[in-house]
């Protein structure tokens, strides 16, 4: 009895060792510099921002994550941008604990299930993920506890009502969070379901639960949309905004990522692994891996389809770090001997820190902290209340931030219409001369070292 106390006692430190070195690493990529980072950073502190000030979001989108992170803004004494740090380096470890009980369930092997954390920690499409996709991060934790919870219903008759109501709860905070994870969410419960109806696996009492499940998906989706429609119409609508910014910033074509050996060179070799995995519990007849890991590899494929439009594919790809983690986690229970399973971390895990490393000095804020206190001053100086900002959607969240006022992106009559004031705001790129806007009015309003502010003449009717 003591022994398996101490035995516990250590494989739970170990896990907790193991977050607290993820939450680490992740906070120090994401503190190296003093803004947020990725275009859409300052769109997470605007939002966190106004559900502190107002109690309610300044956009329309699944309010969970911004929930977490005011709480941990307040943690951070109101510090909005650590506290949104914080949130982002928390989830992104915490992702680690689920898989390693899913991973240990399947493989009855607790070294594979530390593999598999260490993996998802270091594994540069979810690093990616952290520079812009701040939610995604959020939901991909919920995501990943929903399907631990989701396959302990499927192959466990014990604590059944246990792993319905934490597969449903998590489910329901992945659609409340990120439309993305909910739609892998539900990948997951339908490619689970289908395979284990073939497998004749608990039929009876996964089609009930599936069942009971379903009401509950089915009255959430419902109330979001009757009582909370803004909130959720990304769940039809998407991103398209935000994608074509993130094509505009001059990062790699998404299908290129696949062979990229800085950054998602591993999916496909990953994803042959786990092919192979599936043909070699097929003929060992163990369903309950056989079934994991098909799960996974087809999601894996699926995020990977060279034909996705762009705007949706580089999204997809950052998913990768789940069917990633899994497999080579897996990979591991098949070491037989110690040697070869050093032998094995070394060859797999050293190329993921190296790619996560690589990852982690691309990302960055889209402004430099020069520029930030530039529109500081001009919010406080120049730029008058009832004025709207035209500016080059890249860093427009970072316009709407420091300075409280509304950005358009092409001139019309109707900004004049709505405003006494519509100015232009060009950021300088060193080196060479800026140009100046149809209509302005000169000498401009600003003109700084990354920053030059025009105002415009209102166009003859």
């Amino acid at each position: 009895m003591k022994f398996i106390v101490k035995f516990a006692k250590t494989e739970y430190l170990i896990v907790i060792l193991i977050l607290l070195i993820g939450f680490a690493f992740y906070l120090f990529i994401l503190t190296r510099q003093s803004l947020i980072y990725g275009i859409d950073g300052p769109y997470y502190l605007i939002q966190v921002r106004n559900l502190l000030e107002n109690g309610q979001l300044a956009f329309g989108d699944p309010p969970l994550s911004f929930f977490l992170f005011a709480f941990f803004t307040l943690l951070a004494g109101g510090d909005l941008t650590l506290g949104v740090r914080a949130g982002v380096a928390f989830f992104s470890a915490l992702s680690a604990v689920p898989l390693y009980f899913l991973v240990k369930k399947i493989s009855q092997n607790r070294y594979a299930g530390y593999i598999s954390m260490l993996a998802c920690i270091f594994s540069a499409p979810h690093i990616r993920m952290m520079n812009d996709l701040l939610k995604n991060v959020v939901g991909a934790c919920f995501l990943l506890f929903f399907a631990y919870y989701l396959h302990n219903m499927t192959f466990s008759s014990e604590r059944r009502h246990k792993n319905l109501f934490l597969a449903s709860f998590f489910l329901v905070l992945t659609g409340a969070t990120h439309a993305l994870d909910f739609g892998v969410a539900l990948l997951f419960l339908g490619i689970y379901l289908a395979l284990a109806l073939v497998l004749k696996v608990n039929r009876r009492l996964l089609l009930k639960d599936v069942g009971i499940m379903s009401l509950v998906l089915g009255s959430f989706i419902t109330a979001a949309f009757m009582v909370f429609p803004s909130l959720f119409s990304s769940f039809f609508k998407g991103f398209a905004f935000l994608e074509d910014l993130f094509s505009a910033s001059g990062q790699d074509a998404p299908i290129f990522f696949l062979f990229d050996l800085r950054g998602g060179g591993l999916i496909l070799p990953v994803l042959l692994v786990g092919v192979v995995l599936i043909v070699f519990e097929w003929r060992m007849k163990n369903k309950e891996a056989f079934l994991a890991l098909m799960a996974v590899v087809i999601i894996g494929l699926l995020l990977s389809l060279p034909f996705i439009p762009p705007e949706w594919l580089w999204r997809f790809l950052l998913m990768e770090f789940i069917p990633i983690a899994i497999i080579l986690g897996y990979s591991a229970s098949k070491m037989g001997q110690k040697i070869t399973l050093a032998i094995f971390l070394i060859i797999v895990l050293f190329p993921l820190v190296l790619q996560s490393v690589e990852a982690s000095r691309q990302m960055g804020p889209t402004i430099n902290e020069n520029g930030y206190y530039e529109l500081m001053w001009m919010t406080e100086h120049v730029i008058p209340s009832d004025s709207v900002i035209l500016v080059d959607p890249k860093i427009g969240y970072w316009i709407q931030y420091t300075t409280r006022r509304d950005v358009a992106r092409a001139i019309s009559q109707n900004l004049w219409q709505s405003y006494d004031h519509v100015l232009f705001l060009i950021q300088k790129v060193h080196g060479q001369q800026h140009p100046i806007p149809p209509g302005a009015i000169l000498p401009p309003l600003f003109d700084g070292e990354d920053f030059v502010l025009f105002e415009l003449h209102r166009p003859p009717a």
